[in-house]
């Protein structure tokens, strides 16, 4: 696992142990992974928006979402990037989860430069990376639906870490990879090609998932206000403020691993930055429906567990 932590908010030359540990307790705790809907909390925290907003926030950075959702349901952060489907999962394991805000989400089929795959049947019993019982194994069998192919017929090794598929892919390991930006960018410029964009198409999965403990105290859902805050201000100003343009390129190569020859084109190719959502009822039934073809869920669980009325995207 790969782990990368940002901490803000310590200026301090030397503080005590005890101090320490009361400031990490009282810091709002977040686990996020290196892609392009998490950006704006990064690029926030490194150009001193959530410092003036008064947010003492740790980010913890995992190269794979089954870290994020382990760090959520051990209590290691009170809010985690995952998506709808791996929140129902939690709950089905007792874990006391909220879904309080939506991304984009958006998921790029990229298939090995080298191989022959150009028209969607021909992914059967080719091997495809994703991340088991997530929106990249959503989307496969999505595609493998609509293509007419039998859905045990696509391979799909389970590569959780989003590094590691986009360079199993680009070395010719894998035929295809389910790959988030900015992994999708920079497999193409490696010469690899998109057969299929998840782009304005429903359901909309990702989700920022909060405790319910986290969401039950007033202070904490103050701190979770101003971590929105901060990302909206980010997605408001991105194409305006030097600073966090700058800061793109260096941040592809210290979170994404980017390879230095292609961080600044990578950084140039990205969509513009979305702002957050609601979580959409319909978009956690198209989740509860799919799992439920896998036999992953209760017959009596109802996706009104997942939203929480305490806060709200603004």
């Amino acid at each position: 696992m790969s782990v990368l932590a940002i901490v803000g908010c310590q200026h301090e030359a030397s503080i005590s142990p005890k101090e320490q540990a009361r400031r990490d307790s009282a810091a709002l705790h977040v686990a996020l992974m290196p892609v392009q809907d998490c950006l704006p909390f990064y690029l926030a925290q490194l150009t001193g928006i959530y410092e003036r907003l008064g947010l003492d926030l740790r980010i913890t950075t995992y190269m794979a979402q089954l870290d994020t959702d382990t760090a959520l349901a051990n209590s290691h952060v009170h809010v985690a990037y995952s998506d709808l489907a791996r929140a129902i999962m939690l709950q089905q394991d007792s874990v006391g989860v909220y879904a309080i805000a939506a991304f984009e989400g958006t998921l790029s089929l990229v298939t090995m430069r080298r191989g022959r795959i150009r028209q969607l049947n021909q992914l059967k019993e080719k091997m495809v990376a994703v991340a088991r019982h997530s929106i990249t194994d959503y989307w496969s069998d999505r595609l493998a639906d609509s293509a007419g192919i039998a859905r045990a017929e696509i391979f799909r090794p389970q590569i959780n870490d989003v590094r590691i598929r986009t360079d199993m892919l680009c070395n010719g390991t894998m035929d295809a990879a389910f790959l988030p930006e900015p992994y999708a960018s920079e497999a193409i410029k490696r010469g690899n090609k998109i057969n299929f964009t998840t782009q304005g198409m429903q359901p909309q999965l990702v989700a920022l998932l909060a405790t319910t403990q986290a969401l039950s105290d007033p202070s904490r859902c103050h701190q979770i206000e101003l971590l929105l805050k901060g990302y909206a201000e980010v997605v408001e100003n991105a194409t305006e403020t030097t600073a966090i343009a700058d800061s793109l390129p260096s941040l592809l190569r210290q979170l994404c691993f980017t390879p230095d020859s292609l961080a600044k084109h990578v950084a140039q190719q990205l969509p513009a930055f979305k702002p957050l959502s609601s979580p959409q009822g319909s978009d956690a039934e198209a989740a509860l429906e799919w799992l439920r073809r896998r036999g992953k869920v209760k017959k009596n669980y109802t996706i009104d567990s997942l939203f929480s009325d305490r806060l709200s995207v603004k």
